[in-house]
């Protein structure tokens, strides 16, 4: 049932259990309509009201959003840095520990060469004399 029909079913019962003239009956209906039109404005002022600041609500939720995925970038590479940073010293110290054994194994090396090297000149020179 559609609201005029309801009001004039109303004011009808009104009108009939109060002697109120036709007149007045549309005066009523109109005044009704008038009112549910009001409520009606009303309604769909708050509605939109309502929107807007679920609007304002969720671009500030995607903004917070943003900020702390930026945020949670920044402390990874933070972290990554920290990361890189300490593999960088236990690399630096395992070639630093590479460098000097093999400074070692090359003095080791250069002292047996040094031992071997009058067995060797005089190995040429039998060689050369002996004309082999």
């Amino acid at each position: 049932m559609n609201l005029k029909v309801t009001c004039l079913y109303l004011i009808q019962h009104y009108f009939i259990k109060y002697f109120i003239s036709y007149r007045e009956v549309n005066f009523l209906i109109d005044k009704i309509i008038s009112e549910v039109k009001r409520t009606e404005h009303t309604a769909d002022k708050i509605i939109k009201e309502a929107n807007d600041q679920v609007e304002i609500i969720i671009d500030n939720a995607h903004e917070k959003a943003k900020k702390l995925i930026e945020r949670i970038k920044e402390e990874a590479i933070k972290e990554g840095k920290i990361i890189i940073e300490k593999e960088e010293k236990l690399a630096r110290g395992e070639a630093d520990n590479i460098i000097k054994k093999s400074e070692r194994e090359k003095e080791e090396l250069s002292k047996k060469a040094l031992k071997n090297i009058d067995k060797a000149v005089k190995i040429v020179i039998k060689n050369v004399v002996e004309g082999k």
